[in-house]
């Protein structure tokens, strides 16, 4: 409608000169620090995907420009002339208003994504691209939710005729992002430990597109990283019939088994995006460069931080801030570790892997989802290839976050719980002992799983479990590196644990 057609425009200007939209849209968790004071925004393109006399579904792309990057970001907004979300945002238009919501959020814009895919739709956007629903339809729309959590992306479970399924909108875009192939290429190997991929929205066609969305199916499951965490809260509470020590640990052999058959479907020797490469040493000294960037940047955190007005707190920071300048040696030569890389191969990895990207199915099925690589690595280098043994350190680091939260939840304590368990401040003898046991289960867990994947993996045959171990380890300090940075920026609540393990693998370096 013409006044709909005025609004849109609006919006797009608005997106383009208004730093009060821009606050909003900083208050999502998925933007993050992706629009600065500073930054220039410029929309580039835009589709109008549906419109009714009440509201218009129109994707959006933006880029994000600051004097050394720019971020592509993908924004579907439901623009509408009633209020129907009450976070939506309120935009003067001439003597009216209108409200802006982000389009995933509504049951609107899953029904429009279901009927792109069931008439493999293609959308003309302003530029002269197209807007491309590819994939197989999957049945009429019945109903959708949002998916909530703590993500980079935003999820939507939408309910069809035929399934269930997720639509992950991707909203800070990696032209690169590998994702959609590598859930493709893992059907076609019938590789049993993903969930189902059913199709993309993407803007373009061929290698060069750029993909907005995946569609993949809903499988009823737990993530793991909550399987665990709940199952220490439960056994701590006294509530546990099971022995769920030796169920979790099962666990850990298993995945590690799984994680082997992901990186051997992976794995190709032929030419392709999937073809693996040797790992050289100018790879190691990038590797150590960029983790040594993470350490640099987080110093200067922790150092604001604790310039604050919450003491202790802001103590503690100062204190794991000297620390960490202390111990700066003894990372490095942690980080040494990743030469034991140098001759084996790298190649498409999963990435991002921790527990949280694992699902346990009903029927006791593991599922690896989200192979977009890490959100806070620039695009481009989200995709890199990488030696396999990474993905089994960023594992093995994850198991430290559940000894974590299960210590801060058996123990009622806060975001210093992590450096009380370092430094054993005030433990009473229940707490002594509950430390020993996450301490030991920790090492358990990372023991079994390290151990079955190696036994299982084909691709590091040919070196020393030893050898194999130290690359491990030394990309273990990378990954603290890279979550001491990642905390700092987005979870401040959870800085202390990243940095009671760049710590501890530093006394190990030391021993």
């Amino acid at each position: 409608t013409p006044r709909l057609a005025v609004a849109i425009d609006a919006v797009d200007q608005a997106l383009q000169q208004s730093h009060t939209i821009r606050g909003w849209l900083r208050s999502h968790r998925w933007c993050g620090e992706a629009l600065g004071a500073r930054t220039e925004l410029a929309v580039k393109d835009r589709a109008v995907l549906q419109e009714t006399g009440l509201e218009a579904l129109v994707v959006f792309l933006a880029v994000a420009r600051e004097p050394n990057a720019s971020i592509p970001i993908h924004l579907p907004l439901s623009i509408s002339t009633a209020r129907m979300d009450p976070g939506a945002f309120e935009l003067p238009v001439g003597p009216d208003r209108v409200y802006v919501t982000e389009a995933e959020r509504r049951e609107s814009y899953a029904r429009a994504v279901v009927e792109g895919f069931q008439r493999r739709q293609t959308v003309r956007t302003v530029a002269g691209d197209t807007l491309n629903f590819d994939g197989d339809p999957f049945g009429a729309f019945a109903s959708s939710a949002p998916e909530g959590g703590d993500t980079s992306n935003l999820l939507a479970r939408i309910r069809t005729s035929e399934r269930e399924v997720v639509l992950k909108s991707y909203k800070l875009l990696d032209p690169g992002n590998r994702e959609p192939d590598i859930l493709e290429r893992l059907r076609k190997k019938d590789f049993g430990h993903v969930p189902r991929f059913l199709g993309e929205i993407a803007l373009g066609k061929g290698a060069d597109r750029l993909v907005l969305a995946v569609v993949t199916e809903h499988v009823p499951s737990t993530d793991a990283f909550a399987w665990l965490t709940e199952g220490w809260a439960a056994e701590f509470g006294g509530e546990v019939e099971t022995d769920f020590e030796r169920a979790s640990l099962s666990f850990a052999s298993s995945l590690g088994e799984a994680t082997a058959g992901l990186h051997e479907a992976l794995a190709d020797k032929h030419a392709g995006i999937f073809q693996m490469e040797p790992f050289t040493k100018e790879d190691v000294e990038g590797a150590v460069r960029s983790a040594l960037a993470n350490l640099s940047d987080s110093l200067r955190r922790l150092a604001a931080l604790a310039k604050g007005p919450e003491a202790p707190l802001t103590d503690l920071m100062a204190a794991g801030r000297a620390r960490m300048i202390e111990e700066r040696e003894r990372i490095e030569a942690a980080l040494l570790g990743l030469e034991a890389c140098v001759g084996t191969a790298k190649g498409v990895t999963h990435a991002d892997l921790h527990l949280a990207q694992v699902l346990r199915a009903s029927g006791g099925e593991l599922l690896f989802i989200d192979f977009e690589g890490e959100p806070e690595r620039a695009p481009g280098d989200r995709s890199a290839k990488l030696p396999f043994l990474r993905d089994v350190a960023t594992m093995n680091r994850s198991f430290a976050y559940v000894k974590h939260y299960a210590w801060r939840e058996a123990t009622r304590g806060d975001a210093t719980a992590a450096w009380r368990f370092l430094h054993r401040e005030g433990w009473s003898a229940d707490e002594e002992v509950v430390a020993h046991r996450l301490q030991a289960w920790e090492s358990a867990a990372v023991e079994r799983y390290s151990g079955r994947y190696l036994a299982r993996s084909a691709l590091y045959g040919s070196i020393e479990p030893g050898t194999a171990l130290r690359a491990i380890r030394g990309w273990a300090m990378e990954k603290a590196l890279y979550e001491l940075r990642y905390e700092l920026k987005h979870r401040p609540q959870n800085i202390f644990i990243p940095l009671e393990g760049v710590l501890r693998m530093a006394e190990g370096a030391r021993e």
